[in-house]
């Protein structure tokens, strides 16, 4: 794993977070790798403690460090996940997404981070739990994937009680704001239901 160029490139990233002293935790394929099993991906995705609004801040400190091109003038949005995506000028083949702290889940997620030892370096990475509930939110058939395959090799190890207290609440947050606000939201819903169901053979409920 030592000569392996993502590593080295997720290596080089959590460095400059570090220094930056951004929080941070690794989520998307290769945190899907570490609580499941490797798939091929070309990305790294970070859930970081900035917030949108702050999207030029990030901007910046990512060029003024000149280990970063490519970096996109305005945030993109995947479901209710917005980002800002780079690349790393010593690897130009990883695209790198820097996701936005932008509601209360998110920060909460964050606060939960774990940090789990590669080779020759640390990294803080998102519980499988809010990995779970992050890829429901990007809506995407990859995410559902992944999502599935998580709950199919961590099994009995997942605490059903806090997926269930989120669905209630991001549930909540649909009703509220209405089918307008979140376009989304009704799948959401129905698909972290669907993933609890799913893993009703293996967990104790």
């Amino acid at each position: 794993m030592n000569n392996n160029p993502l590593i080295q490139s997720l290596k080089e990233v959590c460095s400059f977070l570090d220094e930056a002293a951004v929080e941070y935790m690794l989520v998307g394929g290769l945190a899907v790798g570490i609580w499941a099993e490797p798939r091929a991906t070309v990305d790294i995705d970070f859930l970081v403690s900035i917030r949108i609004n702050d999207f030029e801040d990030l901007k910046q400190r990512l060029t003024e460090s000149n280990r970063f091109v490519f970096i996109h003038d305005k945030p993109m949005v995947f479901g209710k996940v917005s980002f800002l995506r780079a690349t790393l000028k010593s690897n130009p083949d990883v695209s790198l997404d820097f996701l936005f702290v932008d509601d209360v889940f998110k920060n909460e997620a964050l606060k939960r981070k774990k940090a789990v030892q590669l080779t020759g370096f640390s990294v803080n990475i998102s519980t499988p739990e809010d990995l779970i509930i992050l890829k429901s939110l990007s809506d995407r058939e990859q995410d559902r994937l992944d999502v599935r395959k998580i709950l199919e090799i961590q099994k009995d190890k997942l605490d059903i009680d806090y997926l269930r207290k989120w669905l209630e609440k991001l549930s909540t947050l649909c009703e509220k704001q209405g089918p307008c606000a979140l376009p989304q939201a009704h799948l959401l819903t129905a698909d972290l239901t669907r993933y609890i169901c799913m893993a009703a053979p293996y967990v104790e409920r």
